[in-house]
């Protein structure tokens, strides 16, 4: 046992999975000090979540690992059928790039952008990885947070401070309990086995770019193709269903005849996992916060239970950054649960109704009725009320990333702040205090000549957008004046003292 240390920071990020990296490398990218604690020395081998959308490749591209993207598998839908193999729902994915200046849907390998982002945050002069340590117990008083831990192989303890923990450590949170102990269930409760493999050869009739799910009586099976060449089954189980039963490999060789012969994959992984959906009824407790899993639950049929985490991520960081560094007063902090809670809500809605949908196929009294096939649209919620304190109907939701003539994504020239895009005519005619709020609030502001941006402006009868760093419209307005009154509002929201006049 060694003597317990004290180390300070400005946040403690617990948990190294998607989210807590994310949230740990936007903040190392605001010169925040930030402390990474996990259990785990090495990222997890296998994949764990598999998906990731077009606003999520946003994300990817802000932490620096957009290069990953040409070994991702581009997904161009998802087909539900009957148990007679019919389709009856289906979400369909264009084989072109969308609003997001990314493709809508891809399969991607969870532990390579893990260890992507490790190796950044251990590149990083603000970051330290705490990793193979376990936190044991959390404080706080009113000026600073504690967290102490235990390093899982000597037993040594340290103690960390900092202004604010972020609990990003899974459904199984540990942080969650000091946050909240009201977390809501919306009732999507249901166990799969999951089956990873890797066939010798993919199977001929299997498709390689779009998934499904049968919704048959017996195990409704859920497929989908993860990053090549590697396949995932997931069957839904019964109450009855032995897990360590099912888990076996002869059980899985019995599930898979119908696709591949026994000897024709390596199967890399069978557990038995169960779903919820889940909303934690509080997201903050003064200075300790949770996010991702810890905060929401859902089960897999949209594949956006990890994409809320990394939104989860890309809302609190910038938030965080200003408020350590004392640049917008704390009760900035009580927009991310406003915000994030009314976002999250109808993915996990809508994941419980179809997961609930495809357990009822296996009970003859409660079986769906399936009528003509029916296209889903791509969901995409507005933020709670929060930082703009009016909606519209483009505030509050995810605005689109435009193209310079050379191809250079509106991003790349924004990095992760505020934004305001308008024409130059409107950008000249502001006022002198308008251009010292934007300085002050590290504003950039992008003239560029874009037929995409000019449509998506005119659609919502602007001229100009202010747009915040995770990528949502806080104010669209026409004419320089109404943008001079919508940044002095933005100003007075976040900063600590007015421009001057």
């Amino acid at each position: 046992m060694t003597a317990t240390t004290s180390d300070q920071y400005d946040v403690i990020v617990v948990g190294a999975g998607p989210t807590g990296l994310t949230l740990a490398r936007l903040l190392a990218m605001k010169s925040v000090r930030v402390a990474v604690v996990d259990p785990n020395r090495i990222a997890c081998p296998h994949p764990r979540a598999t998906h990731i959308d077009d606003e999520i490749m946003r994300t990817l591209q802000t932490v620096g690992a957009a290069d990953l993207e040409p070994g991702f598998l581009r997904m161009d839908g998802w087909i539900l059928r009957d148990s007679g193999g019919d389709p009856f729902l289906s979400l369909r994915s264009p084989n072109a790039e969308t609003d997001q200046a990314w493709y809508a849907d891809y399969q991607f390998h969870q532990p390579d952008y893990e260890s992507r982002l490790r190796g950044l945050l251990a590149s990083s002069e603000h970051a330290e990885l705490w990793l193979g340590w376990q936190v044991t117990a959390v404080s706080q008083t009113a000026d600073h947070a504690t967290a102490r831990i235990s390093d899982r192989t000597t037993g040594g303890t340290r103690t960390l401070q900092a202004a604010y923990i972020v609990g990003a450590d899974g459904a199984g949170s540990f942080l969650r309990p000091y946050v909240t102990h009201d977390v809501e269930d919306l009732h999507g409760t249901q166990r799969s086995l999951i089956v990873d493999i890797h066939p010798f050869a993919h199977p001929a009739e299997l498709p390689t770019t779009n998934g499904f799910i049968v919704c048959e009586a017996d195990k409704p099976v859920t497929y989908c193709p993860i990053l090549p060449p590697k396949l995932r089954f997931e069957f839904m189980l019964g109450d009855g269903d032995d897990a360590e039963e099912y888990e076996r490999p002869t059980t899985v060789y019995r599930l898979l005849a119908r696709w591949l012969a026994p000897g024709d994959y390596r199967i890399q992984r069978t557990d038995v996992y169960e779903w919820h959906a889940r909303l934690a009824g509080r997201w903050r407790n003064g200075r300790l916060f949770i996010a991702g899993d810890a905060a929401h639950e859902m089960p897999p049929m949209l594949g956006q239970g990890m994409c809320s985490g990394l939104r989860d991520a890309a809302n609190l960081a910038w938030k965080l950054a200003r408020v350590v560094t004392g640049r917008s007063r704390p009760d900035l902090l009580d927009t991310y649960e406003a915000e994030r809670a009314a976002h999250v809500r109808p993915f996990i809605e809508e994941s419980a109704r179809q997961a609930n949908m495809i357990e009822a196929f296996g009970y003859a009294e409660h079986r769906p009725h399936v009528t003509e096939p029916q296209t889903l649209d791509r969901l995409r919620p507005p933020l709670g009320r929060g930082l703009a304190d009016t909606a519209g109907e483009a505030i509050n939701r995810l605005a689109p990333q435009p193209r310079t003539a050379d191809g250079t994504r509106f991003d790349d020239l924004v990095g992760y702040n505020f934004a305001v895009l308008t024409t130059p005519d409107v950008a000249a005619d502001v006022t002198d205090r308008t251009r010292g709020a934007w300085a002050d609030l590290d504003i950039a502001v992008i003239t560029l000549p874009s037929p995409q941006l000019a449509a998506w402006l005119r659609d919502h009868e602007a001229d100009a957008a202010i747009i915040r760093p995770d990528r949502y419209t806080y104010a669209l307005t026409r004419g320089s004046a109404a943008l001079d009154a919508a940044t002095l509002a933005l100003h007075q929201r976040l900063a600590v003292a007015e421009v001057p006049a």
